[in-house]
């Protein structure tokens, strides 16, 4: 078993000086402490069983049979497979959402762990059943001390955050409403930060996600007879490299945005002239202005340089998450609760990155915050990535991400403003 044990210690003269004292910290620190082992546990069993996206069934039911057991009403069927749990407390007010993906990814697990997946070419390699036994532990630590909040917490367990439809599909069954949250939190596993930190940041963090798909018809013909043909590899080469300059000279320099062809497909031979060639690719950027114009931008040029070779194009261009933006006030409380509970260095600035989650839907219509919690054990030789077949984290971090989303919550309960 696994517990903060030793770990704690090292925190423990910092916490006595941190500026930022509550009522609740040595509580939730001590209760975390307590369930670090059941988290644990948790973690391991979801990590054995991985299930992709909106197949989340067993997943669901060990989520289901916990809050059952903690006394905890839930409803089920949001986004297929959802889950959402209501903890009330002793007077009205408003209500904190806390939300935890749990689906994995189509990946052949080698870590050799004893808990590794048991489920061939299915693996949790984003850290999504952390993220579940985190919120799972928040939910224990909020129960326990449910008069004390002033107001509602709403526990989401979303679906399908890997294939980028799991938060629309919750938003779509209602799966806010009733109550609906007037603020919102999530975290998500950093194998960058050691354990015991976490990487926050006010206003964009993560980028929008887009796709494109270039279809670029010509008239194909003999390979030395280019004259009497419109080349589709030559007016699709042509655009990969135009699309650059929908960035550098049509976006503001100051406001990141990446537009990269991932794929090219054309051609039969090589003495024919290709007559069509498919082309996809992706489109990332953090400003919402931005991604509100992107569209157009990379529509117009991908027609104008292929009609200035004589070449048709067909441009389809989906939106599929926008950018994920931190509200400040939410921001504030959730470093308001490390501090307390970690110390004041503990918090760290995150970088900026053009990854996406689909948390972002949640934030374009309820403010909060989504931070990283530091999963990096201070003995491994090599970081193991996300996404890698050999990922794995500290799984200290579990009470101490548990600790936090309900210190968040609670802060957010208690906010005169929240009355």
């Amino acid at each position: 078993m696994i517990c903060l044990g030793q770990w704690k210690e090292t925190f423990k003269a910092e916490q006595r000086e941190s500026p930022v004292k509550t009522e609740w910290a040595e509580t939730l620190f001590k209760k975390a402490d307590d369930i670090s082992g059941e988290l644990t546990d948790i973690r391991r069993q979801i990590h054995r069983h991985p299930e992709l996206g909106f197949k989340e069934t067993a997943t669901a039911r060990r989520i289901c049979e916990k809050l059952k057991d903690l006394g905890i009403p839930f409803r089920t069927g949001f986004g297929k497979t959802g889950v959402v749990g209501l903890i009330e407390g002793k007077a009205k007010g408003r209500t904190v959402g806390l939300r935890a993906d749990m689906d994995a990814l189509p990946v052949q697990e080698k870590t050799g762990a004893a808990y590794a997946s048991q489920i061939p070419g299915v693996m949790h390699a984003c850290g999504h059943d952390a993220h579940v036994a985190c919120l799972l532990g928040a939910a224990a630590l909020l129960k326990s001390m449910k008069d004390q909040l002033n107001g509602a917490v709403k526990l989401i367990f979303q679906p399908a955050e890997e294939i980028d439809q799991g938060a629309q599909a919750v938003i779509s069954d209602g799966g806010l409403e009733n109550p609906r949250p007037d603020v919102f939190f999530a975290l998500h596993v950093d194998q960058e930060l050691p354990v015991g930190c976490i990487g926050l940041r006010e206003g964009p963090l993560m980028g929008a996600i887009d796709s494109i798909r270039i279809s670029v018809t010509g008239s194909g013909g003999h390979g030395a007879m280019p004259h009497k043909c419109v080349d589709a590899v030559v007016a699709a080469s042509a655009i990969v490299m135009n699309l650059q300059t929908a960035v550098s000279r049509r976006v503001d320099p100051v406001k990141p945005t990446v537009v990269s062809i991932g794929t090219i497909h054309g051609g039969e031979a090589e003495n024919i002239i290709a007559s069509r060639v498919e082309m996809t690719g992706t489109v990332r950027c953090l400003d919402p202005g931005v991604h509100k114009m992107i569209q157009g931008i990379i529509d117009t040029n991908c027609k104008n340089t292929a009609a200035s070779l004589g070449a048709g194009v067909v441009v389809d261009y989906q939106r599929l998450i926008p950018p994920l933006i931190n509200a400040a006030e939410m921001t504030d409380k959730v470093k308001e609760a490390c501090q307390a509970i970690l110390g004041s260095s503990s918090v760290k600035e995150a970088p900026i990155s053009m990854l996406g989650d689909d948390f972002a839907f949640f934030l374009n219509e309820i403010p909060g915050c989504y931070f990283r919690l530091g999963a990096k054990n201070p003995n491994w030789e090599k970081v193991p990535t996300l996404h890698s077949d050999r990922f794995d984290l500290d799984e200290r971090s579990l009470p101490i991400g548990a600790s936090i989303l309900a210190h968040a919550a609670l802060l957010s309960l208690s906010d005169p403003l929240a009355a």
